[in-house]
């Protein structure tokens, strides 16, 4: 069997502490704790201050602003001058050119038939559709008893 203390060392003995010593220190620490939480919670007012802080940071509010809305007025900009470019005449002709390209190239891919799943997901699209739109009639054409 193993002998020894097992990794747990001994500590002198200290003297017993006067207790009117221990009550002005532990006094002295709520104090030291109550300061440091009153400004804890100042700091969380002022955080949350919009006010104030808007106040504060006026510059970095005002460039942020002003970089947001700078950004939202190119990304409009940018969005008009491309819509204008495609709708002209020579982009419309160039798409159609492109679209006869890619239909004479893969003519499979135009008037392609649908599989047998699609088949039955528009079969059950239409009869759930059907079912709804009776129930709608029904509903609104039956006479309303009381009147």
């Amino acid at each position: 069997m193993a002998q020894g203390t097992g990794g747990v060392i001994e500590l002198e003995a200290q003297a017993p502490r006067d207790p009117r010593a221990i009550e002005e220190e532990i006094v002295r620490r709520r104090g030291e704790l109550g300061a440091l939480v009153g400004e804890l919670n100042l700091r969380r007012h002022e955080l949350t201050d919009v006010k104030l802080q808007v106040r504060r940071h006026a510059l970095g509010v005002a460039v942020a602003v002003l970089a947001t809305a700078a950004t939202a007025a190119g990304a409009v900009a940018l969005a008009t001058r491309r819509a204008r470019r495609r709708n002209t005449g020579i982009a419309r002709r160039a798409r159609l050119r492109e679209a006869m390209a890619r239909m004479i190239d893969r003519p499979e891919r135009v008037a392609a038939e649908p599989t047998t799943a699609q088949r039955i997901l528009a079969s059950a699209g239409s009869a759930v559709a059907v079912f709804v739109i009776k129930a709608a009639l029904e509903r609104f054409a039956r006479p309303r008893s009381g009147q």
